[in-house]
């Protein structure tokens, strides 16, 4: 019946090899918005109900919590982008663990099978001063005993975490190029709100889909000691 029928794999075609091509760079936008500013309310809230008595000593105020997650969230932005002159000095900042969990998955990500190169932006950057941050800082530091911080812990590398850099907000849904390894990737993108910056060119990259924001909001704001 294929007797005549011709072997097309048999034919000379050529080499057919690949060859290479430019890497395209896809940014994620970085923001301070929405769930880092849940976040910083919480955690004022949270060393108010742990230590009431020097958090009104202290007067740690949610305007400074605020203010002071977006310069680490700046500043590890520039870092990335070797444009940070204050590394050094940030090592001394005490960084609340959750926050500093995120800044480490934000970073450049290669992904040479695709000939992508992922990497962090953030439009706003409009920030407080070394100095400021300074003092937030040592606030925060004062509940060491109660609360989980670090210090000398600003991320220096500017590699980033390729299962959350290649996850973003789509549509009110976290999507992934990949399964991630683990849920609290898909969580870290939300609490970040990551979003494409070209959007309609790159969208069609994550088929992946997870949970709504909406419903990321929630389990962080309910599970205190993942938030705080």
């Amino acid at each position: 019946m294929y007797k005549n029928v011709m072997d097309y794999q048999t034919l000379d075609l050529g080499t057919g090899a690949p060859t290479s091509v430019r890497m395209e760079t896809v940014k994620v936008e970085v923001t301070a918005d929405d769930m880092v500013i849940d976040y910083a309310r919480a955690f004022v809230r949270e060393a108010y109900r742990v230590a009431p008595a020097r958090a009104e000593q202290v007067k740690l105020t949610e305007d400074e919590m605020i203010a002071y997650a977006k310069f680490l969230l700046v500043k590890r932005i520039e870092c990335v982008e070797d444009n940070c002159k204050d590394w050094r000095r940030l090592k001394t900042l005490y960084i609340p663990v959750f926050l500093q969990y995120a800044l480490r998955m934000i970073g450049k990500v290669v992904i040479r099978k695709r000939g992508l190169t992922l990497i962090p932006d953030m439009t706003d950057r409009t920030t407080i001063t070394l100095e400021e941050a300074y003092a937030i800082s040592d606030k925060v530091g004062s509940f060491e005993d109660e609360l989980q911080l670090v210090q000398d812990a600003m991320p220096r590398d500017n590699s980033g975490d390729v299962n959350v850099m290649s996850t973003a907000l789509i549509a009110g849904y976290v999507r992934s190029m990949f399964e991630v390894e683990h849920v609290s990737d898909t969580y870290v993108a939300a609490f970040l709100g990551m979003k494409l910056a070209e959007e309609q060119a790159f969208a069609v990259l994550y088929r992946v889909q997870y949970d709504d924001v909406d419903f990321i909001r929630s389990a962080l704001s309910l599970n205190r000691k993942l938030f705080v």
